[in-house]
Parts: structure tokens; C-alpha cells; sequence
């Protein structure tokens, strides 16, 4: 940021939320059914991922050079999906703590080559140290290719299934990545570069109650998906307060140095942000092995149509500072909505009951 500026980080960021749309579209159904499928068929789709994923980077391929944003947005997104799939296998087993050392790797090399086009290119441009930055998703591409032979590309989910995750995922994308996009475009790429600084902090802090509950997973899908194998509401909650308040230690550190107050402010907001998104990782989790996908697409819908309206609304007149207040609102609903679902069952039983039951999970 500090040699291309905070506007083309800004463009930047504008790029990931995009790739994260076009992640949440094509990827949640692989992701989903991969903790849940036989082993055959979990091998059979995981193929097919890595094959949707090569058509995807190739079609960004062509974009790269005429719009960035799209480009990028689509190279990023196939990398993921096949990260995902390269991952997939470990986090089926319920060890999280191996693929955050694998997502450290690869941010790790990522980072490692974006600094090296810094330095090799004179006069450096986005678009170009964009192209370093992608570099590892390449080689993980490669890699990911054994996926493909030995095993027939299939994808078993019935259209409803599929139609119900896709939807969920698409809903959650835009709720998480609408108020960067809306601050990008209302506000301008620099105020985008500064909110996007606060937001990417909050997201990644907020992941830990995500790998807190995966080790629960195996558990949880033995058990059914009953709230016995589940973390506690006392042990998530714990969890919950102890990232809102690293968020807010993070906040207070940026104002004491100085020079981006506008990025701590909205971060001080954003910590509430992360307190309940920690929180309601959880719950999403426990739904998805309940296979109660319906309520979470009526959460997720409901959710993103109110936060992008209220963006809409909020983000002219107020920039980052009535993004991040609406962002963080819209999370704490959300957070009560999930555990009326969870622990209160409200919505309907399981769309698919696990083998040898019926009826609602308790």
C-alpha cells in the first residue's frame, strides 16, 4: 500500500470482495458437501472443484489485462476453490489447526512475491503486482491436478440441494463483502483502501471461532448434529469476547502510532463485528451438519437485503464510519437470529436426516 497508494489498494480490495462473490457462487456446495459426503463421492467431487476451478482461472486469464478488477477477482476465486480442494481432505478430519498452517503458508508466499515485484518492477503498477501476488495459487493449480486422474468428475447433489447452498453462500458473500464494495463506490477507492484495512482485520480475527468450532466437526457428524457434541454457548461466547477484544487492542494500536485514524475509528466499531461473528461461526456449523440449509439461506437472504440497503443508504453521507456501523449491527441480529435457530429450533427440521433418524435434531 505504502509504494502503490491507498487508492489502488482500494482497487484492490474492490477485487477481492468481487473474487469472494465469485468464490461463494461456484465453491460453498463443494465445501459444504465435502464435510458431509461418503468418501467416494467427496473424491468424485473434488475433481470436478478442480476442474471448474482451471475454467475459472483461464477465463480470468483473458480478462486480466483489460479490467483488473474482474481479472483478478476471477484468478483469486479459482485459486481459492482449488486451495479449498488441495485442503479439503485435512478439514474433512476435523484439523483446522493444519489448515490455518497451510493458509499461513500460502498468505506467507503470497506476500513474499508481491514484495518481490515491488522490488524487481520500476514503477510498479496494481495490475502488476497483482500477477506476483497470485504466483502460489499457481502452483497449488499444478498440484491439485492428481485430484483429477483416477477419479471420475461428478457432482451428486439433487438441483434443490444445490440451488439451496449456492443461494446461502451467495447471501453470505455479499453480506460479508457489500459494505467494502458499497464503500469502493459511494466513497471512493482511498476510503475503500483505509475501511478495507479495518474490515480484512476484523475478518481475520473473526475466523477463529470458525476453526474453534471445525474441531468439532467429526463430533458433531457422528452424533447426528445434536447440540450435546456442539461447543457450549459459555466456551463460544468466551471466544467471542476474547476476538472483540484483540480487535479493539488492534484499534487502539493503530490511533497510538498514527497516521491512519480513519482506519482505527472504524475498527473500534468493527470490534463489536467481530465479537458476533465469532460467535455465530458456531452456530452456521452446527446448521450445516444438521443439514438445516433452508434456515441458513432464510438468515443469510433476509440479512444481506437489509445490510445492502442500509449501506446504500448509510454509506453517502457517513463513508466508512456508517458502513461499519450498519455492518456491525446487521452481524449482531444475525448472531441472535442463529441462535434462536440453534437452540430455540426455530425454522423446521432437518432437511435430510442423518442415517438411522428422523425428525429434528435436539
Amino acid at each position: 500500500m505504502h509504494a502503490l497508494g491507498v487508492a489502488s489498494y482500494g482497487q484492490y480490495a474492490v477485487a477481492v470482495a468481487c473474487a469472494a462473490l465469485v468464490n461463494a457462487a461456484l465453491d460453498n456446495v463443494f465445501h459444504v458437501r465435502a464435510l458431509r459426503a461418503s468418501d467416494d463421492v467427496f473424491l468424485r467431487e473434488r475433481s470436478a472443484r478442480v476442474l471448474l476451478a482451471i475454467v475459472v482461472a483461464a477465463i480470468g486469464i483473458a480478462c486480466y489485462r483489460e479490467w483488473f478488477v474482474v481479472g483478478f477477482a476471477l484468478l483469486l476465486a479459482a485459486g481459492e476453490m482449488l486451495f479449498d480442494a488441495a485442503k479439503s481432505s485435512t478439514l474433512r478430519r476435523g484439523r483446522p489447526d493444519s489448515t490455518m498452517r497451510y493458509d499461513a503458508a500460502r498468505q506467507v508466499a503470497s506476500i513474499g512475491c508481491g514484495l518481490t515485484g515491488l522490488l524487481a518492477v520500476d514503477s510498479p503498477t496494481v495490475a502488476q503486482i497483482g500477477l506476483y501476488y497470485l504466483l502460489p495459487y499457481f502452483v497449488i493449480g499444478g498440484y491439485c491436478l492428481k485430484y483429477v486422474a483416477g477419479h471420475r468428475p461428478a457432482f451428486e447433489a439433487t438441483p434443490r440441494s444445490a440451488i439451496t447452498l449456492t443461494l446461502e453462500s451467495l447471501a453470505a458473500a455479499v453480506y460479508i463483502q457489500s459494505d467494502v464494495i458499497v464503500v469502493g463506490w459511494m466513497a471512493g477507492d482511498t476510503v475503500a483502501g483505509y475501511y478495507s484495512l479495518a474490515s480484512v482485520a476484523a475478518l481475520a480475527l473473526s475466523t477463529i471461532g470458525q476453526n474453534y468450532a471445525n474441531t468439532f466437526i467429526d463430533r458433531m457428524r457422528e452424533a447426528g448434529g445434536r447440540l450435546s457434541a456442539a461447543p457450549t454457548v459459555g466456551e463460544t461466547l468466551s471466544i467471542g469476547l476474547a476476538t472483540g477484544a484483540a480487535m479493539t487492542v488492534v484499534a487502539v494500536g493503530i490511533l497510538a502510532w498514527g497516521g491512519a485514524d480513519y482506519t482505527g475509528h472504524v475498527a473500534l466499531v468493527l470490534a463489536v463485528f467481530v465479537a458476533a461473528r465469532t460467535v455465530d461461526h458456531s452456530f452456521i456449523l452446527l446448521l450445516i451438519v444438521q443439514n438445516r440449509d433452508r434456515v441458513r439461506v432464510r438468515i443469510g437472504v433476509m440479512s444481506s437485503v437489509a445490510k445492502v440497503a442500509a449501506l446504500v443508504s448509510v454509506t453517502g453521507p457517513f463513508g466508512g464510519y456508517g458502513a461499519a456501523t450498519v455492518t456491525t449491527l446487521c452481524e449482531v441480529a444475525a448472531a441472535i437470529a442463529l441462535y434462536r435457530a440453534v437452540h430455540h429450533h426455530i425454522g423446521e427440521t432437518l432437511d435430510t436426516p442423518p442415517p438411522g433418524r428422523s425428525g429434528a435434531v435436539r
